[in-house]
């Protein structure tokens, strides 16, 4: 295993090297989902795109917990390395691990049984109901595997290494994919979700044995109580962020339903598109999560700053390249998953006003929120969450759709990032002023 030193060389190559892995690891689980939207679109049609789509925004909420956790065991396992406390950083890999076998199965039994009135309630299209139900009632029963392997792939990168979760998502995507061809055809949507049951399975047990491999032993230390607080204040901030933003697609879905089936469908076809976009904002979040982290359990404060700022030149850059990709093949992305024009229509629409300047704002919001999380204000980046989530989002989308129907729901996704975007570049000024005033006055001390 090759481990990144973020205590030294350039932050900017350092975020690079770690970035760039992570980022084959997140193309290739959206590798996954965009096969399941293709074959799904092929053997089910428009219906069976409407109930992914709705499944998969119920989906990420459940995530969100993972999320919440992966968050929360990057920055304390980081922050344990940079402080020298090896026994320490061990005891936060096995909480994290614990937490996530406890919470994933709190979260997958409600998923399961109440899957057919919550899609009644969030106005599934009829004819895309059955498939929504059966897909959410076979994936919720893969959510432990789903959260011990998130949790498992972010304790290897706190601890340097970005490689290894690579390749397990490499594994993934391959017996997903396969899967979901096969099963698909006989199954119908529910067949994507027996696939991504057993691949995500699959992995959590390979991450397992690899991490039991690198400690030397067949269990992970014994968590103290100091080590679930410790975890529980990065990680609860961590998932009530997640929670809450992805919440607000399920509420913007929701609203989406009641334009009807196509619409839905080219709106769900337009966010796997646009999912691509996300993928280096997400990757350099990471990157700057576990760097900056570590630079503070070191107590090196001051180079902290310097990894948010190549993290927002990374982010930004990679975006732009994305997005100006997508506007540029707007049509054929959407043409590839769905084939009604209506549909078609609504999914161009879609990616013209949410994979756009918009994008750029959030790439800058997402490293910014991952910086604070990681220099220990948590609560900044679940404030942003409810200020691009609840009052921009769905607030200026229930303000609009009266007025604009369809696209005001897309107007108010393309600002939501923006405000959030400014208070992480507030909080990332006055943390770099604060560490310079801190370094003058021991410097001033010293002498």
């Amino acid at each position: 295993m090759m481990e990144i030193d973020f205590l030294g060389g350039r932050p900017a190559a350092n975020l690079v090297r770690f970035a760039l892995p992570a980022l084959g690891a997140d193309l290739l689980q959206s590798a996954d989902q965009v096969v399941d939207m293709l074959v799904v679109g092929a053997f089910v049609g428009e219906r069976g795109l409407a109930a992914l789509a709705n499944a998969t925004m119920v989906g990420f909420v459940a995530n969100s917990i993972s999320l919440g956790l992966s968050v929360g065991a990057t920055v304390l396992v980081s922050r344990r390395l940079g402080a020298g406390e090896k026994d320490g950083a061990d005891r936060a890999e096995g909480t994290a691990l614990l937490a996530a076998a406890v919470l994933s199965a709190a979260v997958a039994l409600p998923c399961a049984l109440l899957a057919a009135p919550l899609y009644a309630a969030l106005g599934v299209p009829v004819d895309a109901l059955a498939g929504a139900v059966a897909y959410t009632r076979v994936w919720a029963a893969g959510l432990p595997g789903a959260f011990l392997l998130a949790v498992a792939g972010a304790v290897m990168r706190a601890r340097g290494d970005a490689r290894t979760p690579m390749w397990l998502a490499v594994a993934v995507a391959a017996v997903n994919c396969a899967g979901g061809v096969a099963l698909v055809p006989a199954l119908g949507v529910a067949g994507t979700a027996r696939s991504s049951t057993a691949a995500s399975s699959l992995a959590a047990v390979l991450s397992l044995a690899v991490l039991a491999r690198r400690r030397g032993s067949a269990l992970p230390a014994r968590p103290a109580a100091r080590d679930l607080a410790g975890l529980a204040r990065v990680a609860a901030p961590a998932a009530f962020q997640q929670v809450v933003v992805n919440l607000s697609y399920l509420a913007i879905t929701s609203m989406t339903n009641a334009f009807g089936t196509a619409v839905v469908a080219g709106a769900g076809a337009a966010t796997k598109a646009n999912t691509l976009a996300g993928m280096p904002v997400w990757s350099a979040g990471q990157a700057v999560s576990a760097a900056a982290a570590r630079c503070e359990g070191a107590g090196d404060r001051g180079r902290a700053p310097a990894y948010a700022r190549a993290g927002l030149a990374v982010s930004v850059g990679a975006t732009t390249i994305v997005v100006l990709l997508g506007q540029a093949l707007a049509p054929q992305l959407v043409a590839l998953f769905a084939g009604d024009p209506e549909a078609v229509a609504a999914g161009v629409l879609y990616l013209r006003a949410c994979c756009s300047v918009n994008s750029l704002a959030y790439a800058a919001m997402y490293a910014l929120d991952s910086f604070a999380q990681a220099t220990g204000s948590p609560r900044l980046a679940a404030v942003n969450a409810l200020l691009d989530a609840v009052v921009v989002r769905v607030g200026l989308a229930a303000a609009f759709v009266p007025a604009l129907g369809y696209p005001g729901i897309l107007a108010a996704q393309a600002l939501s990032p923006v405000l959030p975007c400014v208070v992480g570049v507030a909080y990332l000024g006055r943390y770099a002023r604060r560490v310079k005033s801190e370094m003058g006055t021991d410097a001033e001390a010293a002498s």
